[in-house]
């Protein structure tokens, strides 16, 4: 599927420690939305395809880390000569929009915990079957 994408937004981003005894959490979902641009000069080019938001929004406790991350990444995508729903998009498909907004989580995460922790946590996040 060809795209035309957007800067990733990260709506919000949370750490907080927690304790030892935190019960694991694995909480990322990928929703999304078709949407109109407001922008007169952007409404021409939906001729060349929907767009679409793509949210991520996550809550995370990883086995014994010491921290929890919550928070949102969206982004707006293009889908070129794609007119359909966005319920109709095959989840192979879903998983590539959705991908770059899964490695913000990771990155920020990384970088989150390398100043807070003095040692950087990698979270390596696959698709579910």
């Amino acid at each position: 599927m060809q795209t035309k994408r957007f800067s990733i937004i990260v709506q919000s981003f949370h750490y907080d420690l927690v304790g030892p005894d935190a019960e694991l959490k694995q909480d990322v979902q990928v929703a999304m939305r078709q949407v109109e641009p407001t922008d007169p000069e952007r409404q021409a080019e939906t001729k060349a395809g929907n767009f679409f938001e793509i949210m991520v929004p996550f809550d995370v406790i990883a086995g014994n880390t010491g921290f929890e991350v919550s928070g949102q990444i969206t982004q707006i995508v293009q889908t070129l000569d794609y007119f359909g729903e966005a319920k109709d998009i095959a989840p192979d498909d879903l998983q590539k929009l959705s991908r770059p907004l899964v490695e913000t989580i990771e990155t920020l995460t990384y970088q989150v915990t390398a100043v807070a922790l003095d040692q950087g946590i990698s979270l390596n996040f696959q698709a579910a079957d």
